[in-house]
Parts: structure tokens; sequence; C-alpha cells
């Protein structure tokens, strides 16, 4: 268990919970920000969990609430020792969204990032309209650029904002 003492814990992803993780990823207001462009069924969902376990690259937790109940999912992709980077997604359960768990997961996120794997930088895409990106802002993350036209999604081309942090800009 991941606990630095910013509100929530990270933690395995755990098998029981698959349909939990299927469910909300499902849910319209996630998939709408996600590259994911058709709704998960189970064989996606248990093929997913059993190729980030085994991917070295991949390291995908549980974000868990104080109450120790599962609330989302959040994690580090892309892993590349050699340039000490990693890419970060993070998605929070609908009853939930909007209560500051996802700002908590980041910062926990992001700490073991470069405290435990020693990255330089965490990095990470997110759709043109996503709210969200005040939040990364927010947490010290730089605008990088955008790619414009990059993912065509629900029938039209969207651009895509890249954000990044480095180890010595982290905001605790």
């Amino acid at each position: 268990m991941i606990d630095y003492g910013f509100g929530v814990k990270l933690g395995p992803l755990k098998q029981e919970n698959l349909e939990f993780y299927r469910l909300e990823r499902n849910d319209m207001q996630c998939m709408r920000w996600c590259r994911q462009y058709k709704l998960i069924d189970e064989m996606d969902q248990a093929q997913w969990y059993h190729e980030q376990r085994e991917d070295p690259n991949i390291l995908m937790f549980e974000i868990i609430d104080n109450a120790s109940n599962p609330v989302g999912v959040c994690g580090l992709t892309d892993i590349n020792h050699l340039h000490q980077r990693a890419e970060f997604s993070c998605w929070i359960a609908q009853h939930v969204r909007l209560k500051g768990l996802c700002r908590k997961a980041l910062k926990t996120l992001f700490k073991y990032g470069f405290d435990e794997l020693h990255l330089h930088q965490i990095w990470g895409e997110t759709f043109q309209d996503n709210p969200a990106s005040d939040l990364f802002v927010s947490l010290g993350m730089k605008l990088d650029g955008v790619r414009r036209d990059f993912y065509f999604k629900n029938g039209r081309w969207i651009d895509c904002k890249l954000y990044s942090l480095k180890s010595y800009e982290i905001l605790y």
C-alpha cells in the first residue's frame, strides 16, 4: 500500500474489482475524456488486467479512500528507466468525482514515481477541452504543446494537450 498522507492510498488492482473498473470506465462521463473508443466488455477487462500485470513498464493502482473503498484507478505506463520518464493516467468513480480525489491520487502517484522509481519526468495527454487541464497545471505540470487533430472520436477530430512535470518541479 502506498500512502504519503495526501488523503488516499494506492494499492494493487484486485481481480474481484474488475467489474467495478469496467463499469466506471464505461460511464459516458469518464469515457468522454479517455482514448477508449468503444465499451469495454468482460473479456476486454480481464485481458487488460492480465496484460498490465505482466508488463514491467506499467504500474497501475487502485485508488482507495479513507474508508478503504476503491474509488478509481491511476498508474504509470510506458515507464522508461533509461530516460527516467513515464506517462500517467487516472480516473475517478462517478459517485465521488469532483471531491478532490484525483488531486490526492495524482500527488501520491507523482511522489511515488519521483521518490521510489527515481523518474525525472512524468507526462500525460488530455483532450483539448478536458477540465482536468486546470488540475494538472495546479499540480505544477507545464503545457508542453498541442497535438492538432490528433484523435478522431465521436465523429470529429480532437486536439490533444501534452503536459509534463519534472522531479524538481513537484508541488506537495
